[in-house]
C-alpha cells in the first residue's frame, strides 16, 4: 500500500514538474512571437568623451522584439541616457535596431535574450546647471554606432515577465565645446570629435504577445 502511495506521489510530481516546466518554456516560444519591454538604470561609461570625466549617469530604454523562427529575431526600440560632469552634460538618445536570439533555460521559468545591431544616436551637450557653462547647448546630430546586448528573464505568468539586462553601446559624434569656460569675456568654442563608450544596467518588465 505504501509502495502504492509512493508510485502515486512520484507520478503526480512528476508530472506537475513536466507540465510546469513546459509552461515556463512555452512563454518564450514562438507562440509569443511579439515582446514589448520597458527598463531604466544606470549607465557608466568606460571612457571619457572629449577627455572630460564624466559621473555615473542614468538612462531608460523600450524595445519591441519579434521572433521569426526557432527563437531568432529582430528588435528595435529607443533610448535616453545622461552623464553630468563639473561644466558639461551629456545627453545620448535615439534609436536601437538589430538582430535577437531569445531561448528558454529548461526546466526553469528563466530565459534569456542575446541582441547584436546598431544604433542611430545623437549627443547633446548642456552646460551644467550653475557653472560658468550654464547656458551652453549643442547637437551633434544624429549618427551610427553600436549595440550590444544579453538579458535574462523571470516568467511571471500571463505573458508578464521581469528581466534584468547589460548593454553596451559605442557612438562617434563631432561636438563643440566651450574652452575653459568662465576664462574669457567673450565665448569661444572648439571640435572635438567624442568618442561615447558605456555599460547600461537595466532592470524591467516585458509583456509578450
Amino acid at each position: 500500500m505504501k509502495f502504492k502511495v509512493l508510485v502515486l506521489i512520484a507520478i503526480f510530481s512528476i508530472v506537475s514538474v513536466a507540465g510546469f516546466s513546459q509552461e515556463a518554456c512555452s512563454k518564450y516560444s514562438l507562440k509569443n512571437r511579439f515582446s514589448i519591454e520597458l527598463g531604466g538604470g544606470h549607465s557608466i561609461a568606460v571612457s571619457k568623451p572629449a577627455g572630460i570625466k564624466v559621473n555615473t549617469g542614468m538612462g531608460a530604454d523600450g524595445i519591441i522584439g519579434f521572433n521569426a523562427y526557432r527563437g531568432f529575431g529582430v528588435f528595435a526600440g529607443w533610448g535616453w541616457n545622461t552623464f553630468g560632469s563639473e561644466f558639461f552634460d551629456f545627453e545620448e538618445t535615439g534609436y536601437m535596431y538589430g538582430f535577437q536570439y531569445k531561448n528558454a533555460i529548461k526546466e526553469s521559468r528563466f530565459s534569456y535574450t542575446l541582441r547584436a545591431g546598431a544604433i542611430y544616436n545623437h549627443i547633446e551637450v548642456e552646460g551644467a546647471h550653475n557653472s560658468s557653462a550654464d547656458g551652453f547647448y549643442y547637437d551633434s546630430g544624429h549618427g551610427l554606432g553600436l549595440h550590444a546586448s544579453g538579458t535574462v528573464q523571470y516568467s511571471l505568468g500571463k505573458g508578464w515577465a521581469i528581466n534584468g539586462s547589460v548593454k553596451y553601446h559605442q557612438l562617434k559624434r563631432d561636438v563643440e565645446l566651450l574652452v575653459i569656460p568662465g576664462t574669457s569675456p567673450l565665448p569661444e568654442v572648439e571640435d572635438y570629435n567624442i568618442h561615447l563608450k558605456y555599460i547600461g544596467l537595466r532592470i524591467g518588465i516585458i509583456k509578450n504577445f
